[in-house]
């Protein structure tokens, strides 16, 4: 009964660390592939244009750097002038080393166990006192399970990172035009037919 208690709380968790960590990546691909509406002109048409000093102050940035400069996590959104991406990052790392972290301590913990009751008939393990070794067997692997997930849910941020700084060096090139704009109406359009239904939907005008 305790063992089938622990093993609800552990899916719990499991699934909060699924949900946080998979919150996390969909905040870095958005903020990749979403710049700021400052970035957009035609978003506001009332805005001044940037002044000379201004574009002199942040020059387009080399993607090749910033790739190299990723290396280091968060050097890269510093060396594209992204400071406000460098608290994500960084709590990314600290979300997926805490769980990795404690699913290996728990991995080694019932490992040990399990290796105890396995070799030595006088093993005083408490976990193997506790549980027999089809018991200890199942949550060895549980954890090692969600451990490996860590390590590799760690590599692809690590990697993600690192994209982002160059995604983001490679659109400080982008020159974009004052005069480009997007325009969304409905459309409803009759059939010719008869007793038809009219047809809707959406209607996208694109200036540049």
């Amino acid at each position: 009964m305790s063992f089938l208690f622990l093993r609800k709380n552990n899916s719990v968790n499991a699934n909060k660390l699924q949900n946080i960590l998979f919150a996390c990546l969909l905040a870095v691909f958005s903020l990749t592939f979403i710049t700021p509406a400052s970035a957009h002109p035609f978003l506001n048409k009332n805005k001044e244009h940037k002044s000379k000093s201004d574009t002199l102050k942040y020059p387009p940035r080399d993607p090749k750097k910033a790739m190299i400069m990723g290396i280091v996590p968060g050097l890269g959104q510093i060396y594209d002038h992204k400071y406000w991406k460098l608290p994500i990052v960084y709590a990314g790392f600290a979300v997926i080393g805490y769980f990795a972290i404690t699913n290996r301590n728990e991995y080694r913990i019932f490992k040990n166990a399990y290796d105890c009751q396995a070799t030595n008939p006088d093993c005083q393990n408490p976990f193997a006192l506790k549980y027999n070794a089809t018991t200890l067997k199942m949550i060895r692997d549980y954890y090692r399970r969600n451990m490996q997930l860590s390590y590799i849910i760690g590599g692809a941020w690590y990697l993600l990172q690192m994209i982002d700084a160059n995604v983001d060096a490679h659109l400080s090139h982008w020159n974009i035009s004052n005069n480009l704009s997007l325009d969304i109406t409905p459309v409803i359009q009759p059939y010719d037919l008869p007793n038809a239904p009219a047809y809707k939907g959406i209607s996208l005008h694109f200036n540049f």
